[in-house]
């Protein structure tokens, strides 16, 4: 059997995401493995990097393939033809891997990706106590590592096209920073107002979710040709719509995803007391006694199956998981009228729309 290389698609294709997250995982393992060779050698240092590694070039390479995309959109060379972009997405890979674990240690999540989370390898491998400062250290190394491979994407172009991406790149990794405090403190927020709740939620996820997977990727590609302002502000209101609904429909993966093909447990948010909309809109038609016990078991580290079972029914019960999934297909749409605003021919239409498609329609 052949492989095809990350830019020639398939029959009907703009591109095939397969193939390129392929690319996108060698070439971020070779930038990783590079900067590993300039460290001083030390007997700690393989376990170090070995905890970095675990997470570098894995998953799905969502937001690489934006900045492909985003590129190809504003007129540059198409999906996976770029060095610059293909780099750019390396280094969004790379920050990626850091916001994660960074994440699962917030979370105190126990996997990611069918592997131990790098707070409970450090605390295996370490002793208990290692667990979180090892966990913090790992994240600003691959921080560091984005700021580097930004750094090599965009030393060849021109100045002015150096710090309009360089800058952008910050702004993001900055925002998410500031999106991810807000969601701790989401977590506090009491359930007995769900509207209340559902309202907040969506400003959370719009600006740490929604902006950091979908639209800012997608700008970032198309900065590379500093095309209108008018060019960008509608991507930006795509890529706005289409974010909510990626996180949207992640939250729905969380609740009732298959631990084989997401990596997480099922009903992980559950225990860890994750707010969401889907939570809200279930709260908000709950009946008395189904709204107790959605409050008692949100959060409960010791919920059962059978607990996380019955949750689950009751999202179903309530009309919430219906609710929620039209409220995903609406922020669809809501793109997809967007779209030919941006003046694209067919091949680049295609390319956001497919886009658009892989990031919503997903079980994992």
């Amino acid at each position: 059997m052949t492989t095809r290389s990350a830019n020639v698609p398939g029959p009907g294709e703009v591109f095939d995401r397969k193939v390129f997250a392929a690319t996108i995982h060698r070439r971020t393992l070779d930038f990783f493995d590079a900067y590993a060779a300039t460290i001083d050698s030390h007997r700690e240092l393989k376990r170090f990097l070995a905890f970095a590694r675990s997470y570098v070039g894995s998953g799905k390479a969502f937001r690489a393939l934006a900045i492909s995309v985003g590129n190809y959109l504003a007129g540059g060379a198409p999906v996976g033809q770029s060095a610059v972009a293909l780099d750019l997405g390396v280094a969004i890979e790379l920050y990626q891997s850091s916001a994660l674990v960074h994440d699962d240690l917030i979370d105190n999540a126990d996997t990611r990706r069918n592997i131990p989370a790098v707070h409970k390898q450090a605390e295996t491998s370490l002793g208990k106590s290692f667990g979180m400062p090892v966990a913090v250290l790992i994240g600003d190394l691959l921080l560091s590592l984005n700021h580097l491979a930004t750094t090599h994407a965009v030393k060849d172009l021109p100045g002015g096209d150096q710090l309009r991406l360089s800058d952008y790149m910050a702004r993001i990794t900055g925002e998410v920073a500031w999106g991810q405090y807000l969601d701790v403190i989401t977590e506090n927020r009491p359930l007995n107002d769900p509207d209340s709740l559902r309202r907040y939620i969506y400003d959370v996820v719009a600006l740490k979710s929604g902006n950091y997977s979908v639209m800012r990727p997608l700008v970032l590609g198309a900065l590379m040709n500093d095309p209108e302002p008018e060019f960008i502000e509608t991507l930006e209101r795509i890529g706005r719509a289409w974010g909510v609904a990626f996180q949207m429909r992640d939250d729905a993966i969380g609740a009732f995803g298959d631990e084989d093909v997401t990596g997480k447990p099922t009903g992980s948010d559950i225990r860890e007391g994750k707010r969401t909309i889907l939570m809200a809109l279930t709260l908000s038609a709950a009946d008395e006694d189904d709204r107790h016990f959605l409050e008692t078991t949100l959060g409960n580290a010791e919920a059962t199956d059978e607990d996380l079972k019955r949750v689950q029914q009751i999202i179903r019960d309530t009309g919430a998981y219906e609710h929620h999934e039209n409220a995903i297909k609406q922020l669809v749409q809501e793109g997809n009228a967007l779209v030919e605003k941006l003046g694209m021919d067919e091949d680049r239409e295609a390319a956001l729309r497919l886009l658009g498609d892989l990031l919503t329609n997903r079980k994992a």
